[in-house]
């Protein structure tokens, strides 16, 4: 075990080091955004059910089309409020277990200590921090990560750190820029050629293989959480509100509501991920490949390619929008601007590591920071 490790680990456990840096820990923000609407939600699910129950009175009809709509609402509140229970109640076993969390900072390296081990980083292996989120858009603390993104050869592309260090993630990730000191590129870069078949290199990623001095972002599964949930919903409270109607009124309106059930229920959510399904087959579990000439993307036409000298800028962009089933959240992309060409925007949701992570390693690539020799 190297020297530094054994020092940062000593230091941590209570010891005593000048070398070692030990960043206090705070309590974390747990009631922040997210988690006010967290406790929020269950009130907000009685308030609509106790309307579903007054309507009920008023109307006793199971047809009636604005009890349908308040149980429609009601039933999506009620899921919302167990989603983001779920969330809440992991922020508070993290919280119970706050004492078990402690971040070492050593000439050599950082180590994160965690409740699952201890996770080192070298200094020299650091090419970008990064908060999650544009600090400049929000106040006060935030449940966030901070991101330290390491070179290709470390063995990880990023290490996530939890909110509970520093008063802000944004003071933490200022504190550890300062302490790794810029990230400077060599004086005289070597021109890299791209590849003859961008296919062939695509493949042997997406076999395993990792080209020496690449990185491959493999596929998330956020897109997930883009499905047809308001028509799965609404198929839930045609079913309840048919399963209510008596037997006389359920022959009159004949096969219309099991056709409703039908479509809503199975041709919708089936067609939904066939089709998703169909569109990200061609990548192969494999979001971008990222080589020393050039950025790797896959689209049912074939391989996409983009050199890192055709692109002029990358930027996070992000825009609140509202569904049925989560109600208020963030919808974030990347978006790659290139010279004299349109620009190239990847959505979140379709990346297997955090937006913020993905664009330092494109710009250390673009910068000639990567690879490392």
């Amino acid at each position: 075990m190297s020297s530094w490790i054994e020092q940062a680990e000593r230091a941590l456990g209570g010891g005593s080091d000048d070398d070692v840096e030990l960043v206090k820990g705070q309590p974390p923000p747990v009631l922040d955004a997210v988690g006010r609407r967290a406790v929020l939600s269950p009130f907000i699910a009685g308030f609509m059910w106790a309307a579903v129950i007054l309507r009920a009175q008023m109307a006793p009809s199971p047809m009636d089309g604005m009890g349908v709509l308040l149980r429609l609402l009601a039933l999506a509140v009620t899921l919302r409020t167990l989603i983001l229970g779920v969330e809440l109640l992991g922020r508070l076993r993290e919280t119970a277990r706050a004492s078990s969390y402690g971040l070492a900072l050593c000439e050599e390296g950082l180590i994160l200590r965690t409740p699952r081990g201890d996770f080192p980083v070298q200094r020299a292996d650091i090419i970008a921090i990064r908060e999650h989120g544009d600090w400049a858009d929000h106040s006060g603390r935030r449940w966030v990560d901070v991101y330290v993104v390491t070179q290709p050869d470390s063995g990880r592309a990023y290490l996530a750190i939890p909110p509970f260090f520093d008063r802000t993630p944004g003071i933490l990730a200022e504190r550890l820029m300062r302490w790794r000191g810029a990230v400077e590129a060599p004086a005289e870069g070597t021109v890299r050629e791209p590849a003859d078949l961008a296919s062939k290199v695509f493949d042997a990623a997406a076999a395993g293989e990792r080209p020496e001095g690449s990185i491959v972002i493999e596929h998330g599964k956020a897109w997930l959480r883009r499905g047809p949930y308001a028509t799965i919903l609404m198929g839930m409270v045609v079913l309840e509100t048919f399963l209510r109607l008596p037997e006389a009124t359920r022959d009159r309106v004949g096969v219309i509501a099991p056709a409703m059930l039908v479509f809503a229920l199975g041709i919708v959510p089936i067609a939904w991920f066939l089709m998703t399904r169909y569109d990200i087959a061609p990548r192969k579990g494999i979001a971008l490949v990222l080589t020393p000439a050039e950025m790797l993307m896959r689209t049912r036409a074939g391989v996409h390619r983009v050199r890192w000298s055709h692109v002029e800028r990358m930027e996070i962009t992000s825009r609140r929008i509202w569904s049925l089933l989560r109600g208020q959240h963030e919808a974030r992309a990347l978006v790659i601007h290139r010279k004299n060409d349109d620009s190239i925007t990847y959505v979140e949701a379709f990346l297997g590591a955090p937006a913020e992570v993905v664009q330092a390693l494109c710009d250390g690539y673009r910068k000639g920071i990567l690879p490392y020799e």
